[in-house]
């Protein structure tokens, strides 16, 4: 029975393996998804957006070396969209609001990092255009459920009733700050991608 189990768990194991490898290889340059940006990549992401469950249309995930080490969301929202859906039905569900205020847009991406993350924070509010629309830039703190600290930053901005958004997160120590002068050349540059 253990050796049943084993072959079970060491062929889950390539299957999930064989999925993040083949998953969309994004290379440097122009990426272009319709409904949400065209961003400008400075060297390989992938397209991991198949990760996540009953996401909304206009949702993207990228990382360059997974999930649990970062992680890029590209959202354009619609009013009642979320970005994450909590994994609990009873648990409710932060969604858009176009009356929204910029605070409350703040709390909003700080309550969908409380879906995957304990104790998020933001900081360091600031304005910012984004996709040529008044936005709001702030920082962000979270822990893994083992303790992990995550560091992240965000751009929002609404614009004919959606809300553009950019998040990334990765874990503070080594992999955030390594990652940031390219993740602030993705969102200087980052414009709706419109059909």
């Amino acid at each position: 029975m253990t050796t049943r189990r084993g072959l079970l768990a060491a062929a889950l194991g390539g299957a999930v393996a064989a999925g993040c490898a083949s998953s969309g290889g994004l290379r440097s340059g122009a990426y272009t998804n319709v409904g949400t940006f065209n961003i400008t990549l400075p060297r390989e992401w992938s397209d991991i957006t198949f990760m996540l469950a009953n996401r909304p249309r206009n949702l993207r995930m990228l990382s360059i070396d997974g999930p649990l080490l970062n992680r890029l969301y590209l959202a354009s929202l619609m009013p009642g969209e979320s970005l994450l859906r909590p994994r609990d039905r009873d648990t409710p569900r932060p969604t858009f609001r176009t009356d929204m205020s910029d605070s409350e847009l703040v709390e909003f991406v700080v309550d969908c990092v409380a879906v995957e993350y304990q104790s998020p924070a933001a900081s360091a509010l600031r304005p910012q255009t984004f996709a040529g629309q008044p936005g709001v830039r702030f920082d962000v703190s979270a822990q893994t459920a083992e303790g992990l600290n995550i560091s992240g930053t965000s751009l929002v901005a609404r614009a004919n009733d959606r809300l553009h958004m950019l998040l990334f997160l990765a874990p503070s120590e080594h992999y955030y700050g390594a990652m940031l002068p390219e993740i602030e050349t993705i969102f200087a540059g980052a414009t709706p991608a419109t059909a």
